[in-house]
């Protein structure tokens, strides 16, 4: 079967090919169509080049405040960094930072004293009010407001749809949707005075949904369809509404970790119900956990989070951002994502289903062969 990758070189070759064999024949048959035609193609390559070519305007952080959650560690504590060093004034929302995260340690050891760490639990509408007071009072002089909020915080939850309690389920539509939700409510006052704008943190996951991890991909697409409606409401207001899409980079975080990992396995051995577990068999259990520990460190490219903290930090900065930024790993990790978010499942489904008939089945199916 063929990889998404080598289709996008074929579908490429057939579309030159034919292009090609178009102009040709417009040459001998319909000279002033051919040459038309071929301008009309040659401005707009040179069109995009130029637009890809020419320098981006970028705002100055200079007396602008920028809050961002999930700053303990992953994309956020590097975003965090990235934007003191503009000239922020950055408030790094941490889980942590009231009892002695790591984290938050070290954005004030290592950053300028435009930082400071707020404790925020997005899930907790006292805290984030807190955090709201203490942005309000700590504003640059002569700001009225916050210039970005970004939405970062999130927790990940592997697991087939049936070994996963709805508490779990709860849990991460707590943090990753409805957090960010509370967060943007609660923020968008002080948004909307300077016509700010809000940053939301998805990722690949809000574009398809692979099984084993149903739970994490559910809360992410939610995200995009909130982060739909708020850029057209925000419209009015002058403010912007951008999603930074990530792909491939779990080793990037902390999620691959194998205290965290091993952590999610057991949480899930045991409390899958036991007519589950009967019919699932541990050993069916054990080879698709294991498979997504290896999917998740096996990517090296996956290692570098600087594309991600690029498209975050463009998001905060351009003058006029896109709506969205895909980051990819690699270039085909990219050309994968946009063939599993975009086409048709027909004939994506095998993507998601690399089985093998050498696998281990359930123990169930098993049985009845």
């Amino acid at each position: 079967m063929l990889k998404p990758l080598h289709l996008l070189y074929c579908a490429s070759l057939l579309g030159l090919t034919t292009i090609s064999g178009l102009l040709l024949l417009l040459y001998h048959c319909a000279p002033v169509l051919y040459y038309l035609c071929t301008g009309i193609l040659l401005g707009s390559v040179g069109y995009c080049v130029v637009l890809y070519l020419v320098p981006k305007g970028r705002v100055s952080g200079n007396g602008k405040a920028v809050f961002i959650t999930g700053c303990d560690s992953g994309f956020g504590f590097r975003l965090a960094k990235r934007l003191d060093s503009l000239g922020f004034t950055v408030f790094a929302g941490c889980l942590l930072a009231d009892s002695g995260g790591e984290g938050s340690k070290k954005l004030r050891a290592e950053c300028s004293n435009r930082l400071s760490t707020v404790q925020i639990d997005v899930t907790d509408d006292g805290q984030v009010q807190a955090a709201v007071r203490q942005v309000k009072d700590r504003l640059p002089t002569g700001s009225k407001g916050l210039y970005a909020l970004v939405n970062n915080a999130g927790v990940w939850q592997p697991g087939e749809i049936e070994w996963v309690s709805m508490a779990a389920y709860r849990r991460v539509m707590e943090v990753n949707a409805f957090g960010t939700v509370r967060v943007t409510k609660a923020f968008l006052p002080l948004i909307r005075r300077v016509k700010g704008r809000v940053v939301n943190i998805t990722s690949e996951a809000g574009l398809h949904s692979p099984p084993t991890i149903s739970a994490y991909h559910m809360t992410k697409r939610a995200v995009e369809f909130f982060s739909d409606a708020l850029r057209h409401e925000m419209h009015k207001w002058g403010v912007k509404v951008v999603v930074v899409q990530p792909g491939s980079f779990a080793r990037a975080t902390d999620i691959v970790l194998p205290a965290v990992y091993n952590r999610f396995v057991e949480n899930l051995r045991n409390n899958v119900e036991e007519a589950v577990k009967e019919d699932y068999g541990m050993e069916y259990f054990d080879f698709k956990m294991e498979q997504m520990r290896s999917w998740l460190t096996v990517d090296i490219q996956g290692k570098d989070p600087n594309p991600v903290i690029d498209a975050m930090a463009d998001a905060v900065t351009l003058t006029t951002p896109a709506h969205r930024y895909l980051v990819g790993s690699s270039f085909e990790d990219y050309v994968n994502k946009i063939w599993l978010g975009y086409f048709p499942t027909q004939w994506t489904d095998y993507t998601e289903r690399p089985e093998k008939e050498s696998d281990p089945k359930p123990a169930l199916l098993q049985k009845n062969i």
